[in-house]
């Protein structure tokens, strides 16, 4: 009987060695990276990023030294941009949170672009501006200057500021979409109820500006935010 309780207590005994086994006894996956493996996942990952931003960039990566040597990491590697990065020169962190930490810094240059509008020829200030004045062109980030126009037909029917010269990239800034003595629309919203009237711009004012317009009815000058060519809206 006695030799039966010792084997129940010896079958019980080894059941639960082999249960609790895996609960403490699984080895962490140890991962060696190379200095290329390195930094050819650090160039993966930031273009994986750069697609998600729908960002349109040419990507150059300095390749991690050599003599570094392999790393080794036990947990997921983490890569990071640092806040507020500079595009045309920044860094890439990989960083491993195992056991024996470390992180590195991978330079990388970001040249991004934009296809924004440009000018196909010489016009002089006051210029009305027509769609053929006007062409799409993919040009550096770094060289834009001031609020960038990518749609060519929000602008026809405005005039330029100053002069302009061929290739030059235009902004908001160049032009007044609203001109002072130019007759606008003005849109009125309120509660629901929507009317226009028409008026005569009393200032120069481009997309989002707050001019002042004289009512062609009433004689009144009202407040108003510019939001198209000859087209503004009271502002309440």
């Amino acid at each position: 009987m006695k030799k039966y309780e010792n084997f129940i207590l010896y079958l019980i005994l080894t059941v639960y060695l082999w249960l609790s086994y895996p609960l403490f006894a699984v080895p962490q996956t140890s991962q060696w990276y190379s200095p290329e493996q390195l930094t050819e996942m650090a160039r993966d990952w930031l273009t994986e990023e750069l697609l998600a931003l729908n960002t349109d960039a040419e990507l150059h990566v300095t390749a991690l030294d050599n003599r570094l040597g392999s790393k080794e990491c036990t947990a997921a590697l983490n890569f990071t941009l640092p806040a507020g990065y500079n595009p045309r020169q920044t860094t890439v962190q990989i960083s491993c949170s195992g056991p024996t930490p470390w992180q590195l810094f991978l330079p990388v240059r970001l040249t991004e672009w934009l296809e924004l509008v440009v000018i196909k020829q010489n016009i002089t200030p006051g210029t009305v501006i027509t769609a053929d004045m006007l062409e799409l062109q993919r040009r550096e980030r770094r060289l834009v200057r001031g609020t960038i126009i990518q749609d060519p037909t929000m602008v026809l029917g405005s005039r330029n500021k100053r002069s302009f010269s061929v290739g030059q990239i235009i902004s908001l800034q160049d032009l007044c979409l609203v001109c002072r003595g130019d007759i606008v629309t003005i849109q009125v919203s309120n509660n629901g109820l929507s009317v226009t009237a028409t008026g005569i711009a009393q200032q120069d004012g481009t997309l989002g500006d707050a001019i002042t317009v004289r009512n062609q009815q009433s004689g009144r000058n009202i407040q108003t935010e510019v939001v198209g060519v000859n087209q503004v809206k009271v502002k309440f």
